[in-house]
């Protein structure tokens, strides 16, 4: 009987956050909606750019759409952003604020090097199976000095230091020798699925009920003479290999099956003995509580290392962004202040502010997509990339266009920031600047009047090239005080999942338009921290505050 195929045809999503972990998603409904809200039926609540109801991917017909719901920064695929539903194709990449999402319509086999072959035949009663418990007891226990020896000899070579590849080897070697097996795979469960991790042979093709029976079912199993089996007999790799009997057991901790050896042997050579299922089912779970023992030890080793790293990392990101305040105590026109509170060791936010010439003041602030140590090296090439061009293209659009393209040039990672840069005539209270992607600025005046400079030039830079960023202009009163923030501040969550808002940003903004821009700044973070008690810090948290004197 010739194995039924295994590869069917099906549209899916794959989905990858700025933290690299993708998922995939079988298409089966017909409609849905993706975005930052917990009513999506996808929600990601912490992804920068993402609108609360961003985007809908819809069953058209025989094929799907992407429809756009009035997003802030937009939809876009393959590069263009759309206006009108898109009919989507085979690997057409749709990007959403920091989420990148891969549709694909595809035809999807099963592995090479092992393949679990379909069948609805049950395992008969010439199939032999055990559990560990019942192995472990007096009654079944492995007896013989044979068998001691080999439980010996596994627990010596086993208790060594080596890494798991290594280990993965020696205990399919150690299986095939003690049983007398002819080829042998060994496979590791894995995000739900096995992964073949050591081989000794080839042109495997193990039945599906094997693997449920000894996966699911924590079972051991042995198939003492195939061609009496009526449920592997007419299979031909079988009949083609002249398999005679079939060894599988889990490998098992006392919490879970974290994989399983599969042993075979040919006609004529040798036939496995329920002496062997219980020596292999004991030598299996030894095995896997090594297994685990060393994967614990590595991540623990690999977090050591990485606290030091970031302990490191931590110290230079401070040391990269200014710190000394009052910055410019020379300088009567202005007086500006920044405060910054990374959700982890190290965090994408930036703020900068430097003089262009005795009458110009830049002042830039910013959030690069992501967390953690990859948007801090790209926090650090960002201001590297505005402190080489500003000064020679006082233009704040221009400025965002050439620092676009040379985040551009090899920004393999899809990672994006994005930018309010401001450029203020000291002398008139002229203010030029640009916003890409950036959340708005609030301007506010003595008596705690409040104004919104809500324009985009673009979008957030890095993802879009030769994009013509334009320059926006407005003018500060004296007295007046611009309020920059990232959206760590307005998407800070309360213990009970409330978002902080808009509404309350502008009313303390209002509230405080007295304060010195030190006081306003750190009297928001204190807000913030208070709002949020309770519940954990999802995003970095920035805030810079300039007020024009003269």
């Amino acid at each position: 009987m010739a194995a039924p195929s295994t590869q069917d045809v099906s549209a899916h999503l794959s989905i990858r956050p700025p933290n690299g972990d993708t998922q995939s998603v079988v298409l089966n409904a017909d409609c849905y909606k993706i975005g930052r809200s917990s009513s999506n039926q996808l929600s990601f609540q912490g992804i920068e750019g993402l609108s609360r109801e961003h985007l809908a991917i819809e069953r058209q017909g025989e094929g799907w759409v992407v429809r756009d719901l009035g997003s802030t920064n937009g939809t876009w695929v393959n590069g263009t952003r759309i206006t009108e539903p898109v009919r989507l194709r085979s690997n057409d990449q749709i990007t959403a604020g920091q989420l990148v999402l891969t549709f694909t319509s595809e035809e999807k086999g099963a592995p090479r090097d092992v393949v679990f072959v379909e069948n609805t035949t049950r395992l008969d009663a010439l199939t032999t199976t055990a559990t560990l418990d019942a192995v472990l007891a007096a009654e079944q226990g492995a007896s013989g000095e044979k068998h001691m020896r080999a439980l010996i000899r596994a627990g010596r070579e086993l208790a060594g230091r080596m890494p798991l590849e290594k280990l993965f080897d020696l205990i399919l070697n150690l299986s095939v020798e003690t049983v007398g097996a002819s080829r042998g795979a060994l496979m590791i469960l894995e995000d739900g699925e096995l992964q073949v991790r050591a081989t000794m042979g080839d042109g495997f093709q193990i039945s599906s009920s094997v693997r449920d029976l000894v996966v699911n079912e924590r079972r051991s199993l042995l198939v003492q003479d195939v061609m009496s089996n009526q449920a592997l007999a007419g299979r031909e790799s079988i009949v083609a290999q002249q398999i005679k009997s079939i060894l599988a057991v889990p490998l098992q901790t006392e919490e879970r099956v974290i994989g399983l050896v599969y042993l075979d042997s040919p006609f004529l050579i040798h036939e496995f003995k329920n002496e062997d299922l219980n020596l292999l089912t004991v030598m299996a779970n030894i095995a896997a509580i090594r297994i685990e023992n060393t994967r614990l030890a590595q991540i623990e080793q690999a977090e050591k290392i990485l606290a030091k790293e970031l302990e490191h990392a931590a110290l230079i990101q401070r040391s990269i962004l200014p710190g000394a305040f009052p910055a410019f105590p020379d300088r009567t026109e202005f007086s500006l202040h920044a405060e910054m509170a990374p959700a982890r060791e190290v965090g994408g936010d930036l703020y900068d502010f430097f003089l262009l010439d005795h009458d110009h003041l830049g002042f830039v602030i910013g959030d690069v997509s992501g967390k953690g140590v990859p948007a801090a090296l790209f926090m650090a090439v960002t201001r590297t990339l505005i402190r080489a061009i500003a000064p020679h293209e006082k233009s704040p659009g221009e400025c965002f266009a050439q620092v676009n393209a040379a985040l551009m040039e090899q920004n393999v990672s899809s990672m994006f920031v994005t930018l309010f840069y401001g450029v203020l005539d000291l002398r008139t209270g002229e203010l030029e600047f640009a916003n890409g992607g950036h959340n708005p600025a609030y301007v506010v005046a003595g008596d705690g009047a409040v104004r919104e400079l809500a324009a985009k030039s673009g979008p957030m830079l890095g993802l879009f090239p030769n994009y013509p960023y334009r320059t926006l202009s407005d003018r500060l009163a004296p007295g007046e005080s611009i309020v920059l923030y990232t959206d760590g501040v307005t998407e800070a969550l309360s213990k009970s999942g409330e978002f902080f808002g808009d509404e309350r940003l502008k009313e303390f903004v209002a509230g405080h338009a007295l304060e010195s821009v030190e006081q306003q700044a750190r009297s928001l973070h204190a807000v913030l921290r208070e709002f949020s008690k309770g519940a954990p810090q999802h995003d970095d948290i920035t805030v810079l505050a300039l007020r024009y004197r003269t």
